[in-house]
């Protein structure tokens, strides 16, 4: 908790005498290790060029008669998402310059309100402050400022005076896996941001959870690292949050993936809507935006019924308007809604049921169905990676099916009837059989094969290990090749409109796809798909082969058409949609009631008692 006790100043709005003063958020700034897009951190109207951030003083400049405005992903204030009752918000401002500041209250679908005007005379190393009126902010908060003449401005800081609601200890956990690298330099950057800001050093420690890899320190003054049997995500987190729940300190925990890369500010951000709610169960999903356009929403939270559904994918993050629909307009109880693991707060005291033993995969999702959380997200607070098509393979499409049965047969909520499931089912495998991916497509079968066995096969694959060297044997042609030898610009583009008509699509379904045609109905040509647009039934028909591949790295891999290959999976999965049939009401019943003996502290317990258990502190 931030507790200041400020010198006044002629020109500053002071707190009353001893009360507490919290810092909520800070301004961001584009950093091209995370993410440079200017129009996520600030906009600069007409005058471009002429206001902007210096890399070199690592401050936005505003040269005279310019703006600039805060009205952006990253520098936006969620008001909304803090219960202020009695207390004051205050925003300081440090730079050099002389600057006409105003501060707007923003909200989607309704009118915009102007909390505050004023002139400021910049001088540095002093901040300058303005209380916001006593309204309700049931928006989003924003500064910007007309410069008088040329401007610096280092900091915008927001500051809520009066008691939080809560004191929050909070214990990121991050599960790794032969990724030293990755977990080295998220240490440093985190002990970078935490010597810069030492009013939360106390409020946040790390745990990284070592999935039988490499990694025995992390050079975070408050972080260690605890060694664990490769049981995947779901069993390198459970055992994090074993950990927490074992010491009995935190209030909270947080979950990120080794791979996500985020602002440390996201944490400062992460704490502070916690302190300010009276939500007991209050959750935080950090947003994910893809490493290919870091301007372009991937996920703001996530519902599932019977396919993950993406919160606010595509939105385009540089124009204001869409981030603050992705701000307000989301309903706030979305039905089966979730939070992916690459950053997933939640408190311990909400958590009544631990993971399933997915290894990976469907576990985020389980966690959130299985646990009554009610998941918010906040702008800024967003990690970036690679999206997932990019890391689809057999692998991927097993453990993704695996789990899209698993929760339609555990949780109420998502039961379907048989039928339903068959479709569902059918759909699945259609998409990639249809497409050539001959190899995800028996993947999908493998996966049903294994629910099918019931409670019996988690416990027995809970490493997984057999199953990965099964799929690594089925994988034929979809495994990624680093450098495809194929000429792209010899092969037709990609139409997302190729073939899906109404008498196209009654061709392709009376003919399998193609897979009942001749071969002189056959193009020569192949069609090349990026690789983040994966097994598209209509652009695959009537061709000898398809090419799914990076233009810019040659990263990919080709699927040739194989009629032999298409009707072996064709068999297999109507004998086992006929199986799934005959034992559905047995599946239903055997899942609904294991699914608590799969989860159990006790279950865990079992699994993890065949290695690790040491620590090391850096």
């Amino acid at each position: 908790m931030n507790k200041i006790v400020a010198e006044p100043k002629h020109d500053e709005v002071m707190p009353a005498p001893g009360s507490i003063e919290t810092c909520v958020q800070r301004l961001m700034y584009p950093d091209p290790s995370v993410n440079s897009e200017d129009s996520l951190f600030f906009h600069a109207g007409e005058h471009k060029g002429k206001a902007g951030f210096d890399t070199n003083r690592n401050a936005y400049f505003v040269f005279e008669g310019a703006e600039i405005h805060f009205d952006s992903y990253f520098n936006v204030f969620p008001a909304h998402l803090y219960e202020l009752d009695e207390h004051e918000v205050v925003i300081e401002v440090e730079g050099e310059g002389e600057v006409l500041v105003e501060v707007l209250l923003a909200r989607h679908h309704r009118s915009w309100e102007r909390l505050a005007r004023t002139r400021f005379e910049l001088v540095a190393g002093r901040r300058q402050r303005i209380k916001l009126p006593d309204i309700p902010l049931d928006g989003v908060v924003y500064l910007g400022g007309y410069a008088l003449r040329d401007t610096l401005i280092r900091e915008v800081n927001y500051i809520v005076v009066g008691r939080p609601h809560k004191g929050i200890d909070l214990v990121g956990v991050i599960t790794t896996f032969k990724r030293d690298d990755a977990v080295q330099r998220t240490g440093k950057r985190l002990q970078r941001y935490f010597d810069a800001n030492p009013d939360l050093a106390e409020d946040f420690s790390l745990l990284v959870v070592d999935n039988g890899g490499d990694t025995r320190n992390i050079p975070f003054a408050r972080g260690e690292v605890i060694k664990n049997p490769n049981l995947g995500g779901a069993g390198g987190f459970t055992r994090g949050l074993k950990t927490v729940l074992d010491r009995g300190r935190s209030s909270h925990i947080l979950f990120m993936d080794d791979d996500a890369n985020f602002f440390p500010e996201s944490l400062r951000r992460t704490i502070s809507v916690l302190r300010f709610t009276k939500t007991p169960n209050l959750a935080i999903s950090g947003a994910m935006i893809t490493e290919a356009q870091k301007w372009r929403m991937w996920e703001n939270g996530a519902t599932f019924n019977q396919r993950c559904i993406p919160i606010d994918n595509g939105r385009d993050l540089r124009v204001f308007a869409e981030v603050l629909r992705l701000s307000q307009g989301q309903p706030r109880h979305a039905p089966h809604k979730y939070g992916g693991w690459w950053f997933f707060c939640f408190p311990v005291a909400a958590v009544k049921t631990w993971p399933f033993p997915f290894f990976v995969r469907g576990d985020d999702s389980y966690f959130s169905l299985a646990n009554d959380f009610d998941i918010v997200t906040i702008p800024g607070v967003a990690a970036h990676q690679e999206d997932f098509f990019s890391k689809q393979s057999p692998l991927t499409v097993y453990l993704d099916f695996r789990y899209h049965l698993v929760h339609h047969l555990t949780f109420s909520s998502l039961e379907l009837t048989a039928a339903k499931i068959l479709k569902m089912m059918a759909r699945y495998f259609n998409r990639y059989n249809n497409s050539y991916h001959y190899d995800s497509a028996a993947a999908v079968n493998l996966a049903i094969r294994d629910v099918l066995e019931g409670k019996n096969f988690w416990h027995a694959h809970a490493d997984m290990a057999e199953r990965r060297r099964t799929l690594a044997e089925i994988s034929k042609q979809e495994t990624i090749s680093p450098h495809l030898k194929v000429n792209l610009h010899e092969l037709a583009p990609h139409s997302p409109r190729r073939n899906k008509g109404k008498l196209a699509r009654f061709v392709r379904k009376l003919t399998l796809n193609g897979h009942l045609l001749p071969d002189y109905f056959f193009y020569a040509k192949g069609v090349h798909f990026p690789l983040y647009v994966r097994a598209i039934e209509h652009d695959s028909f009537r061709r000898k082969f398809t090419v799914t591949a990076d233009a810019s790295s040659g990263r990919g891999y080709i699927c040739r058409f194989d009629r032999k290959r298409y009707f072996q999976n064709v068999r297999e999965f109507r004998k086992l949609q006929g199986e799934v049939k005959r034992s559905y009401h047995r599946l239903l019943e055997e899942y609904k009631a294991s699914s608590s003996s799969l989860t159990s502290p006790e279950a865990w317990e079992s699994r993890f008692a065949d290695g690790g258990g040491q620590t090391h502190s850096d």
